[in-house]
């Protein structure tokens, strides 16, 4: 997460987060004019006008990135306004089958990998999907989901980010307490900016604290960060990838509908 004295930054992977971190780092770093001061922020000894915090991750022992969730911001800082990037859910699928990092560290234990997965890391998009399935079932078991709802990953995640008392929310969690409403009384205050647009959506919400012309410039005019090669960009997107997300993340896709951002497809 960034932290800055008027907001806080989450990182929802693969969402566009990396460019937002990107851009916002870039523009402190060059408000800095003392050159010591700048040296001493290219080798990440002092940064200034933001903090970067890198908390522990949810599922990989012994391993911190900058996926932080809302309540791991130091509580002097938790009144601040979020600000998070969202993305369509079925391309983010994809985009986590493309970039690899499941098979770096995949879930299951070796025997269970060779057991169900004797050709991993090499999975077709079709084995991810189950690899997914089952990750999605593990992700339940940790934060004491029912066991007989579908659920998946992203979801999860996104519940974990950005609501006040996850393990609350997921010991309640069903149909009603989405469609109803309710949730929105227990999600932290969010600006959610869509990856689509994600440019100009960032620089709007800087506008409103203070960040120049020529820097809101800067931001609509950068260029995408870690953008899929177009040699990878076979699509995957058929009838059974969209039954598939609108089974497993309709909490994600219902709550984002409800907040005016729709990404619900039925082919």
């Amino acid at each position: 997460m960034i932290i800055t004295k008027d907001f806080v930054i989450l990182n929802l992977p693969k969402t566009g987060s990396t460019f937002v971190r990107k851009v916002v780092k870039e523009i402190f770093y060059r408000r800095n004019k003392n050159i010591l001061t700048k040296a001493l922020h290219k080798l990440k000894i002092r940064q200034v006008g933001y903090k970067e915090l890198m908390t522990e991750h949810p599922m990989v022992p012994n391993h911190k990135d900058q996926h932080g969730c809302f309540d791991q911001i130091p509580k002097k800082h938790n009144h601040k306004p979020v600000m998070a990037a969202v993305r369509d859910p079925y391309l983010r699928i994809e985009s986590s089958f493309r970039f690899r990092w499941w098979s770096k560290f995949p879930f299951l234990e070796q025997e269970e990998l060779d057991r169900l997965f004797p050709n991993f890391p090499d999975l077709s998009f079709e084995q991810f999907m189950q690899f997914y399935a089952l990750e999605s079932d593990q992700f339940k078991s940790k934060y004491g989901i029912d066991t007989e709802m579908k659920i998946g990953k992203q979801s999860i995640q996104f519940v974990r980010l950005f609501f006040k008392n996850h393990r609350d929310v997921f010991s309640r969690l069903n149909k009603e307490y989405i469609s109803s409403g309710a949730f929105k009384s227990d999600m932290c205050d969010v600006t959610f900016l869509r990856n689509e647009n994600l440019n100009e959506e960032l620089a709007a919400f800087l506008s409103k604290y203070g960040f120049s012309e020529k820097e809101l410039e800067f931001i609509k005019d950068h260029k995408r960060v870690n953008a899929t090669k177009k040699a990878d960009s076979e699509s995957h997107m058929d009838q059974q990838l969209i039954d598939f997300v609108n089974e497993y993340e309709w909490v994600m896709l219902e709550v984002l509908a409800e907040l005016g951002i729709e990404y619900r497809r039925v082919n």
